[in-house]
């Protein structure tokens, strides 16, 4: 997989969550599971990237949705800029962030 392709298919998965704001918080799991797919396919066909990658892509953290945020829980997301992605927990985040460091994925523009 080439770096341009990486970066093509994950622009698209997160511009798709740009385009609904009403809907977006139904399809974050779903972006999620495909940029983690996209991710395993990068590392199966030789892709090296480091977890901690410096770059736009960051790990940060925000409050559960509906019940859960009532225990003060805090959920793991990868952000550049404005936007954020909630991620199941701080191992993946730290290397989707890596991932979308390394193949250069610019922040999504809300819209």
């Amino acid at each position: 997989m080439r770096r341009d392709d990486a970066r093509r298919f994950a622009g698209e998965i997160l511009l798709g969550l740009t385009q609904s704001p009403p809907h977006a918080a139904a399809a974050e799991p779903l972006a999620y599971k495909l940029l983690a797919r996209l991710l395993a396919d990068a590392r199966r066909l030789g892709v090296v990237f480091e977890s901690y990658a410096v770059g736009p892509w960051h790990v940060g953290q925000t409050a559960f949705r509906g019940v859960g945020r009532l225990i003060g829980e805090r959920l793991p997301t990868a952000e550049c800029g404005g936007f954020a992605l909630p991620v199941p927990d701080f191992r993946q985040a730290l290397e989707l962030v890596g991932f979308l460091n390394w193949c250069e994925v610019p922040e999504p523009q809300l819209g």
